[in-house]
């Protein structure tokens, strides 16, 4: 046996350890080149499902937007469709290379917000909107559209840069055009950027980018620019896809900084603060649980709501705490275009609405169809056909019918039928559906905007209000089915009905 003497073992150790080195190395190119390749395929997805947005097919500016929806449904900002936004039609270019219809649907012209739908096909790619609540300053992001209209293939230049700032504020023009609790990016934003996404690593879209910073002579980008967070977009889409006129709330309450603590200094008469029992003094300490140290972070967090949206007040007055619930006033935008909804549009998109909530319940419509709910204590109703109003009907049983007939039936949308918006149920953003008949009581039925499941029903006519909150679902052989029925009144009566079974039936011709 041969030993090494004592003074080469340093020597050996050391090319051991350099062995050892190169091969650690070429595991590392081998991961950066299998990360890199990852995230070319990622973004060339994502590019698949950006649009470059024209007035005309020759148009030579333009600006970009994003597909959310395989249907075809898509983001980019209102400036960029301002210019024809009165007509609704527009052009969109793939990265297919085809130029589509495009047809503007809803607008947030004081977010900067547009909804459109591309068509001529059924399924279009797209990217899914994530949950900016989330983000980091210092992630890596990445911005894609067409600047300066240099893809005359419609295939989005792509930028790559990292969050530079969160919960920014960028003024707007009269509450027009506002950017509010904004994303701040050093990526490149240029001109023709606006209404494209800002996307994650992981493909989805965390923002629409729309204005950037810029020196004062030229439009040149010094890498500040800005993006409206997809949260806020996300309250806003139900009306949007409805081809709603959205705008933003308004609390009627002015605040100052008074020794670290956010004190009420003014309260607008009739205003939502007003009616919930602000007073001058309180301080408020959170607001929808959302603890703020400013008055700039108070107006962030309310500019990015809806009007007619819910917040909740945690307020100090004296040594004493409390909680209310306002619903936010609409802020007056300085218009100069009227913005109509269009009622064809607005069924399109409610017909498209019940669909998803059929196949989210797992129903099949027939008109021959008998539909009857049995509760826990044996009591009955059915709906046969379209009969919702029978005169041998009580009137108990006519609202019963009402609470599932969209669910059953295919209504005839007329004018008396309408999606009128969003809003927030249990932490939840719901689709709001109303039926206003001319000799009857007025139905609003609010669904999950996720997947299209039912909440809540509500009844109002000039005598008073009744709500049926709808929970605990669960699968019979008719399809998916709301449990728990909870019937409240307008002066705070209640009382819950269980579901037992759910049958349909039809009726077949000898």
């Amino acid at each position: 046996m041969l030993l090494m003497p004592t003074r080469y073992l340093p020597l050996v150790a050391l090319l051991l350890t350099s062995a050892a080195w190169a091969g650690d190395l070429d595991a590392d190119r081998t991961l950066v080149a299998e990360r890199e390749a990852e995230r070319c395929a990622m973004l060339a997805r994502a590019s698949e499902a950006v649009v470059c947005i024209f007035a005309e097919p020759a148009a030579q500016g333009g600006g970009s937007g994003v597909l959310f929806d395989p249907r075809g449904y898509g983001l980019t900002n209102f400036h960029v469709v301002q210019e024809f936004v009165q007509s609704r039609q527009g052009f969109g270019g793939l990265g297919d290379g085809r130029l589509y219809r495009l047809r503007v649907l809803g607008i947030d012209a004081g977010g900067d917000i547009a909804v459109f739908k591309l068509e001529a096909r059924e399924t279009f790619p797209f990217m899914p909107l994530a949950d900016s609540d989330s983000l980091r300053a210092g992630q890596a992001v990445a911005a894609l559209g067409n600047p300066f209209v240099v893809a005359e293939d419609y295939q989005p230049t792509i930028t790559y840069g990292v969050i530079s700032g969160l919960h920014r504020y960028q003024e707007g023009q009269g509450n027009l055009l506002e950017y509010a609790d904004c994303i701040q990016v050093s990526t490149s934003i240029n001109p023709g950027n606006s209404g494209g996404p800002l996307i994650d690593m992981q493909g989805r879209v965390i923002g629409i980018n729309g204005r950037a910073s810029f020196e004062e002579r030229g439009r040149v980008n010094v890498g500040l620019g800005y993006a409206v967070t997809a949260n806020q977009i996300k309250r806003f889409l139900p009306g949007l896809i409805a081809g709603q006129f959205m705008e933003h709330g308004t609390l009627g309450a002015a605040f100052r900084e008074i020794g670290g603590r956010l004190v009420v200094s003014a309260v607008q008469q009739l205003s939502p603060a007003e009616k919930a029992g602000v007073q001058l003094g309180d301080e408020l300490v959170r607001l929808d649980g959302r603890a703020l140290r400013t008055t700039n972070e108070i107006n962030n967090a309310i500019a990015i709501l809806p009007a007619d949206w819910p917040v909740t007040l945690r307020l100090r007055r004296g040594a004493e705490e409390f909680e209310t619930t306002v619903r936010l006033e609409r802020l007056v935008l300085p218009m100069n275009q009227k913005f109509v909804p269009d009622l064809d549009d607005n069924h399109a998109a409610l017909r498209g609405l019940l669909e998803r909530a059929r196949a989210t319940a797992g129903i099949e419509i027939d008109p021959a169809a008998t539909w009857c709910w049995r509760s826990a204590d044996a009591d009955e109703w059915c709906l046969v056909g379209d009969d919702v109003d029978s005169i041998e009907a009580t009137a108990a049983d006519r609202e019963r019918r009402r609470l599932f007939a969209p669910l059953v039936q295919t209504p005839d949308l007329d004018v008396n039928w309408e999606w009128v918006g969003g809003d927030l149920v249990d932490g939840q953003i719901a689709a709001v559906i109303v039926h206003r008949p001319e000799d009857g009581v007025r139905a609003t039925w609010r669904l999950r905007f996720e997947d299209a499941a039912l909440l809540d029903v509500r009844f109002a006519d000039p005598e008073g209000a009744v709500t049926w909150r709808c929970s605990d679902p669960r699968d019979f052989e008719a399809g998916r089915w709301p449990t728990r029925l909870v019937r409240t009144t307008a002066d705070g009566g209640s009382s819950e009905l269980r579901i037992e079974t759910v049958t349909r039936t039809v009726e077949t011709q000898p």
